[in-house]
């Protein structure tokens, strides 16, 4: 969140966050909905286009030649098809050596992914993909349903979503030549929180995956203040899969960092008819209306939003965290420990307990909360964060 929309806030007394959506680590994909109003909404004339090109959707996906051969050599050897799948599985994550590494940020290329050894949700789902494409498994992008859930980069707020792949490997049945068989589905997926196994999934296509990944760079491009860029990825992303709410969003969120305030509210207007109850896409007009004068309006789409969140554990960790900005460490703790009720062993509330405790001046709290807050979150680059800052507290309580 910018600091000028954070004063906005506390002036209003309410969460208003001017908020981004990541695709894929969120996106809703509803029933196809095209607007004879698409074009009319993207304003070219404001925006420069860069001098490097975006990347096309065939490199988003491309590995490299011999990663296929050697990949070939590594599965194709099997003939029943979960054995295969044990060697995609083993060839993606390198037999557990130079381990692939959850990093939210990371919306890569198949094969920057590769190069890296990065890759968020979004991210592994694409070398997934195009590793399994390579030796013939058949497979399916899945966008998961989870509820609104916020991360901060650079002090913004960052909606964040989830995608994962199902593949069906296929083998030849034995002794019957020019048949082949389907044995079981395989999912894979950075999230194993078991809760998040059980939510809703809803099949997308190969061009919506394109148009989240051009989603996500222009939200970071945004972050950046590259706007230019960021409208250039958004623009591609928009004729990609126009009836991605998400994209819109953000595209307002662009127009309104551009003070273009009117087609901000057009845009987000049209995002609300393709996904008319999306909580942050109102959030967002609200605050819009705010910044405009149209306080009723704003106090409107204030209320139904905050009717929504009652029931949504990481609303109450947004609201922690800006009561936390605000140095109002009881009231932080307030909105935390509603998160834990709602939802126990958040990582991000047990995190704000630990932040809350410090501004405390709560050390030995503060370092439990982090501990429990370290134990619940994912392996690699988070938990390497959480024990760095464990390691630090620690050391302050030594010290008193």
């Amino acid at each position: 969140m910018n600091r000028d929309d954070s004063s906005l806030l506390v002036r209003l007394g309410q969460i208003l966050t001017l908020c981004l959506m990541l695709s894929g680590c969120q996106a809703t994909m509803q029933q196809a909905l095209l607007s004879q109003y698409d074009d009319k909404l993207l304003l070219d004339e404001y925006f420069t286009e860069p001098a490097t090109g975006i990347e096309s959707a065939e490199q988003i996906f491309a590995i490299p030649d011999e990663v296929v051969k050697e990949l070939r050599q590594r599965v194709m050897m099997y003939g029943d098809a979960q054995d295969r799948s044990m060697a995609l599985l083993t060839f993606i994550f390198n037999d557990g050596r130079d381990v692939l590494e959850y990093v939210n940020n990371a919306t890569l290329t198949a094969s920057d992914t590769l190069l890296k050894r990065q890759a968020n949700c979004l991210s592994l789902t694409i070398l997934a993909y195009s590793l399994a494409n390579a030796i013939g498994f058949e497979t399916q992008f899945q966008d998961v349903d989870v509820p609104e859930y916020w991360i901060t980069r650079s002090g913004n707020s960052m909606l964040n979503g989830h995608v994962n792949l199902v593949i069906n490997p296929v083998s030849k049945l034995r002794g019957v030549s020019n048949i082949l068989y389907r044995q079981s589905s395989y999912l894979i997926d950075f999230d194993q929180v078991p809760a998040r196994t059980k939510l809703k999934t809803t099949e997308v296509s190969r061009d919506a995956i394109v148009s989240m990944f051009y989603n996500n760079k222009a939200a970071d491009a945004i972050l950046s203040r590259d706007f230019d860029l960021a409208y250039q990825y958004l623009k591609a992303a928009i004729r990609m899969a126009p009836a991605l709410s998400g994209n819109w969003n953000n595209l307002a969120v662009l127009y309104r960092h551009k003070q273009l305030f009117a087609e901000a509210e057009q845009v987000y207007l049209h995002s609300l008819m393709l996904e008319p109850n999306h909580s942050n896409t109102m959030s967002n007009l609200a605050m819009l209306y705010h910044v405009t004068g149209r306080y009723e309006q704003a106090a409107a789409l204030e209320r139904k939003v905050a009717r929504k969140r009652q029931a949504n554990p990481f609303y109450f960790v947004m609201l922690g965290n800006e009561a936390f900005e605000q140095q109002d460490a009881d009231s932080a703790l307030r909105h935390y420990r509603q998160s834990l009720k709602l939802q126990p062993n958040t990582p991000e509330a047990l995190f704000g307990m630990a932040r809350a405790f410090l501004l405390k001046g709560d050390v030995p709290a503060a370092s439990r909360y982090l501990q429990s807050a370290r134990k619940y979150v994912e392996p690699g680059a988070e938990r390497r964060r959480y024990q760095s800052k464990l390691d630090m507290l620690n050391a302050m309580a030594k010290q008193v």
